[in-house]
């Protein structure tokens, strides 16, 4: 018993001392595990990769540039639209005839006259589209009654050939409308015409 006990003892002492010098075993790391049981497998990783790579590119290249546009004929430009309806012809107008009742007749004493009515020529002209035939041309006439002060004039005797019913009240309004100075021998009357003529 006391040999055994002996024995028992000295084992015990041996395997303590071997459990305090000797390192216990570790796993191996994942990493080493798979790449030792699955070689064939960690070298297809890599060239996987680099083709996903490369399919990302593409992929990005293909979406960055737009499709290119389909090609439109230029369309041809509209035709010119016809003159308007009405428009302004060309039309010369002048002065034919101005007599001064009870005189004197000379250009001196007509002269502030036709001043005064020809500031309303583009008037006049204005008038003229309402002509029935504005190829035909003509004269249009008036007496024009001046008061003392000047100003406007009474307008009467409206005469013409030129047909149009609009035309002959045109023309009436643009001669009401003529601010004529203050005559040197008071109230006066004038007859007064003028022509339209077309141009070319």
């Amino acid at each position: 018993m006391t040999w055994r006990a002996g024995a028992v003892g000295a084992l015990t002492t041996v395997l303590v001392g071997c459990a305090a010098r000797c390192p216990e075993p570790t796993a191996p790391p994942a990493g080493a595990t798979a790449a030792a049981g699955d070689h064939g497998a960690g070298a297809a990783a890599p060239e996987a990769s680099a083709a996903q790579q490369h399919a990302g590119s593409e992929h990005t290249v293909t979406e960055a540039t737009p499709p290119a546009a389909p090609s439109v004929a230029a369309e041809p430009a509209p035709p010119p639209a016809p003159p308007a309806a009405g428009s302004l012809p060309e039309v010369l107008i002048e002065n034919v005839g101005l007599h001064i009742g009870g005189g004197p007749n000379d250009d001196a004493t007509k002269a502030p006259f036709k001043a005064a009515i020809e500031k309303r020529f583009d008037d006049f002209r204005r008038c003229y589209v309402h002509a029935e035939d504005p190829r035909k041309g003509g004269t249009f006439g008036v007496d024009l009654r001046i008061g003392r002060e000047g100003g406007r004039a009474q307008v009467q005797q409206p005469r013409t050939g030129m047909k149009g019913t609009e035309l002959r009240a045109c023309l009436v309004r643009a001669f009401e409308s003529v601010e004529f100075a203050r005559p040197a021998r008071g109230p006066t009357m004038i007859s007064y015409s003028l022509r339209f003529t077309l141009e070319g």
